[in-house]
C-alpha cells in the first residue's frame, strides 16, 4: 500500500486546503508544521513503523491529531478505505489527560444566550441552531452558509429538519439538523467561517462542544433513547442501511417533537 510518507507528499497540499474548513488557522498551521517534521524524521511503511514513530514522539498532541485529520481526509477522498483508516486511528492514540469533562447546566446555557444575543443577530442564530439541534459546529456553519428553505422538511406544526448529507462525510456523518419549525422559517443564509464562529458562541464554560454535550444529556434526561439521541445529533454509524435509517428518522421525529418545547423553555427562561 506504499508509504504513508508518499501519501503525504502527494496529498499534503490538498490536505492543507481541506483543513481550512476543519480547524482554526492557528491549529491548522500547528498540525501542518508538526506533520512536516514528523514525515521528515520517520519513514512509515508498516503499522510497526507508525507505532514506533508515535512512541518516539511520545504521542505528541499535534502529531497525533494532525495524523488523525490526515487519515480522515484520505478516507473521505477514498484514497484509503475505512478499514485501513480505522486501523491507523487505533494506533494514533490521543493521550489521556487528567482533566474532567466540562458540563454546563440549563441555567448556564440561558445566561450565555442572554450575552450572545447582545453580540448581534448572526451570533444569536448560530447559538440557537446549536442549542436546538445539538449538531457539530462545522455542520452548523455549513448549514447557515448554504441554507436553502426549499430543502427544509416540515415534520409537524412544531418541528422541522434540514438535511446534512451534503456536507458530512467520513466518520463525522450527520443526517438531519432538527429545530423548531419557526426557526427554519425565519432563517436566511449567513456567510461565516468556522474559525471565527467558535468565539461567537462561547461564553465562560459554554462553547460549541459543551452545548453539544449538554444537548445530549438533556435529551437522555427527557427520556429519549440513547441511539435516537445519537441520531438526532448526527452521531450515526457509517453502516446505517436504508431501512434502519428510515426507522431512526421516524423515531427521531417522534422524540424530538416531544422535547422541542422543553429546549425552547431553556432559552426563554
Amino acid at each position: 500500500r506504499g508509504k504513508l510518507n508518499d501519501l503525504w507528499r502527494i496529498y499534503g497540499n490538498q490536505f492543507a486546503e481541506w483543513l481550512s474548513d476543519q480547524v482554526t488557522e492557528v491549529v491548522r498551521k500547528d498540525y501542518l508544521k508538526a506533520l512536516e517534521r514528523f514525515f521528515g524524521r520517520y519513514s512509515i511503511k508498516t503499522y510497526e513503523d507508525l507505532e514506533k514513530a508515535l512512541r518516539a514522539e511520545n504521542y505528541n498532541d499535534r502529531v497525533v491529531n494532525g495524523l488523525r485529520k490526515f487519515t480522515t481526509f484520505l478516507e473521505e477522498r477514498r484514497v484509503i478505505d475505512y478499514h485501513l483508516a480505522d486501523d491507523w486511528r487505533r494506533l494514533m492514540k490521543i493521550k489521556k489527560r487528567g482533566v474532567r469533562d466540562v458540563f454546563v447546566t440549563d441555567k448556564e446555557i440561558q445566561e450565555a444566550y442572554k450575552v450572545i444575543k447582545e453580540r448581534g443577530e448572526e451570533k444569536r442564530i448560530l447559538f440557537e441552531l446549536l442549542v436546538y439541534s445539538g449538531i457539530r459546529l462545522t455542520h452548523a456553519v455549513q448549514l447557515v452558509n448554504t441554507f436553502n428553505y426549499q430543502k427544509v422538511y416540515i415534520v409537524n406544526e412544531k418541528v422541522a429538519r434540514y438535511p446534512l448529507f451534503a456536507f458530512s462525510r467520513g466518520k463525522k456523518r450527520g443526517f438531519w439538523a432538527y429545530a423548531p419549525k419557526e426557526f427554519f422559517e425565519l432563517l436566511e443564509p449567513i456567510k461565516v467561517n468556522y474559525a471565527t464562529t467558535k468565539d461567537w458562541v462561547s461564553h465562560e464554560k459554554v462553547s460549541a462542544n459543551t452545548i453539544r454535550k449538554w444537548h445530549y444529556t438533556f435529551l437522555i434526561l427527557k427520556g429519549v433513547p440513547a441511539d435516537v439521541a445519537d441520531f438526532i445529533q448526527g452521531r450515526a454509524s457509517r453502516s446505517v442501511g436504508p431501512t434502519h435509517y428510515l426507522n431512526k428518522t421516524v423515531l427521531a421525529d417522534e422524540w424530538y417533537s416531544r422535547v422541542v418545547d422543553k429546549i425552547k423553555e431553556v432559552l426563554e427562561g
